[in-house]
């Protein structure tokens, strides 16, 4: 017995229930999206996490208007990100009444890794949404509906996310000299300070690294430099430095991409090793480090950098 969609077969009638049949869709693929990515994140909260990282400090009743949504909703949301401990919560200074909500360091820590994700779902949803064939709202939701019995949102979601086609990683040339300087020190000063010799390398890369038979690399994203990394040259060989990636792209493992076109370099050029210095705090880079292959070994006393706590080195 061949049935078909009933839904589809009541045109705009049924109006609401496609929206609804698709909304529900989305979400459940979207969840798909953050436990195949192991992102703790419930996807109906999109919304109001993404509001109070971009407007801080907001109340709930600022939250409610801007969201177009009741502050009873709005609560319970709210009492969602509390549990999760992406938020917090303080009393306002002059209506005690008012409580300001802001992004806790675990709730912004999980923004770094939700942006590039939120990029790609955009990009897909766009890309199944702007038909200019369809004139009608129901001809759209029909074309997407279609689409994704194709192909699911949540699997081509996650190739784009899995995907290196996106990505070119190219050589250094003089016009890129100024997002070398400025991809480092934004990372510099997301989790340091800049020391006067990283000004002085970062504002003169051609002299210090290129000049002096180094190596500059930039990761590019859909035709966007977005992330770079050196080879210094130094006395007891090739150091791997200056890796930075801009926010809104980590989590595309575009680091790891540099990381394995360097390491691809050296081995092509034969040198034995290459060494790097970092800190311990960068949890999550050691790590990287450490599964690339690098092994700790002792820092010297006069070592380069003053917010480097430890030397790795990877045998060639």
């Amino acid at each position: 017995m061949n049935v078909q969609d009933q839904l589809v077969q009541y045109q705009e009638l049924a109006l609401g229930s496609r929206l609804k049949r698709l909304s529900d869709q989305m979400m459940k693929e979207a969840s798909k999206i953050y436990h195949e990515l192991d992102i703790h994140f419930d996807p109906y909260l999109m919304p109001i996490f993404k509001l109070i990282s971009e407007k801080d400090e907001l109340t709930i009743g600022e939250l409610s208007y801007a969201l177009n949504v009741t502050q009873p909703a709005v609560t319970q949301f709210v009492n969602s990100l509390l549990k999760r401990k992406l938020i917090t919560v303080k009393v306002g200074a002059v209506d005690k009444r008012k409580r300001k909500i802001s992004l806790s360091k675990s709730g912004k820590k999980l923004l770094t890794e939700l942006k590039p994700i939120w990029k790609i779902i955009d990009n897909e949803i766009k890309s199944v949404s702007h038909n200019a064939v369809n004139k009608t709202l129901l001809e759209h939701i029909t074309y997407m509906e279609t689409e994704f019995k194709k192909e699911s949102f949540s699997t081509r979601v996650l190739k784009k996310m899995n995907s290196k086609d996106n990505i070119t990683i190219i050589d250094f040339n003089d016009n890129l000299s100024d997002k070398f300087r400025d991809l480092n020190f934004e990372w510099l000063q997301k989790y340091f300070y800049i020391e006067d010799h990283d000004k002085e390398v970062l504002e003169n890369a051609k002299t210090y690294i290129i000049d002096n038979g180094g190596f500059i690399f930039f990761a590019m994203y859909n035709d966007k430099v977005v992330g770079t990394v050196a080879l210094v040259n130094e006395d007891e060989g090739y150091e791997l430095s200056k890796m930075a990636v801009l926010p809104d792209y980590q989590g595309l493992k575009i680091g790891q991409q540099l990381m394995q076109h360097c390491i691809d370099f050296a081995k092509n050029k034969r040198w034995k090793e290459l060494l790097l210095y970092s800190n311990t705090i960068l949890k999550n880079a050691i790590y990287i480090y450490r599964k690339y292959g690098f092994e700790e070994v002792a820092l010297e006393s006069d070592n380069p950098y003053q917010r480097s706590d430890i030397k790795m080195v990877l045998k060639l």
